[in-house]
């Protein structure tokens, strides 16, 4: 199972489907592109402070490691840790921008994949940000929505994860 955080701009549009195209799934763990071109990797998900925080931080350990009398092997090392704090922090600092930007935390969700998550967490919120009564004319004689049995929203599960979604 691949487990996602569901993230959403603090000031969310007005519209549903507005709502539902900015929400920025970020996925949990280990990420092997963030450890194989930990630069590039930074520099492509706009990471700009930590890109130059890292360039810092492997000059740093570089310049030690050269003290320390491994003058040859003093940048592979540097790299290497470079790329080991990228891929094992690398989406914890992608969900520290989407917070610096105004982002909040939605909710964690689990599944096979991102398609197989996304849908997932789109079922469990949708009902709980769409209206709750549906137009006048789709009610019956009643006055209760076809299908519905009063105001019951529905669990507030996403994935396996229980919880608020909101």
């Amino acid at each position: 199972m691949i487990v996602y955080t569901v993230h959403e701009p603090g000031i969310p549009a007005k519209s549903l489907d507005e709502r539902a195209d900015e929400a920025v799934f970020v996925k949990e763990g280990f990420t092997w592109w963030g450890f194989w071109f930990a630069p590039l990797w930074l520099l492509f998900n706009a990471l700009w402070f930590e890109f130059i925080a890292a360039l810092l931080l492997a000059a740093v350990a570089g310049s030690v490691l050269t003290q320390l009398g491994l003058k040859d092997q003093a940048p592979a090392i540097a790299h290497f840790f470079l790329m080991l704090i990228v891929g094992f922090e690398g989406n914890g600092l992608r969900r520290w921008q989407l917070e610096r930007k105004g982002y909040v935390y939605v909710a964690p969700v689990a599944g096979r994949g991102l398609e197989e998550c996304e849908r997932r967490f789109f079922d469990a919120w949708l009902p709980s940000v769409a209206p709750r009564h549906p137009k006048p004319e789709a009610r019956s004689a009643s006055g209760a929505a076809p299908g519905s049995s009063g105001d019951w929203a529905g669990p507030s599960v996403v994935g396996t994860f229980p919880g608020e979604v909101a």
